[in-house]
């Protein structure tokens, strides 16, 4: 994985690059930067609408500051993109997070 410098360095190249927009919320995931995640994640997302781990992910980060409601309201657009894009393993794994919440 690319460092968080390296990722911005890419994105300074390519704004708009999904895999990168992605690869950067992640990082902030795991530093539990959950709203610097969050921002990156909904960048992701205008980037690429069907990028469903985006919104699985997003709503983790809302789940982590208790933002339930908002977490269930993204995972629902997330299941219509993931299915909007034929994405059985994204539907699957969106619906269960779904059904937990």
């Amino acid at each position: 994985m690319p460092t968080r410098e390296q990722i911005q360095k890419l994105l300074t190249l390519e704004p708009n690059d999904p895999f990168m927009l992605y690869a950067l919320a992640q990082d902030h995931t795991k530093e539990a930067e959950h709203d610097q995640a969050i921002e990156y994640y909904q960048k992701t997302i205008d980037a690429d609408p069907d990028y469903a781990y985006a919104y699985y992910h997003m709503a983790r980060s809302l789940e982590a500051l208790d933002r339930i409601d908002d977490a269930k309201a993204i995972l629902d657009a997330g299941l219509v993109a993931a299915k909007r894009a034929n994405d059985a393993k994204g539907i699957s794994e969106i619906s269960q997070y779904r059904t937990m919440l």
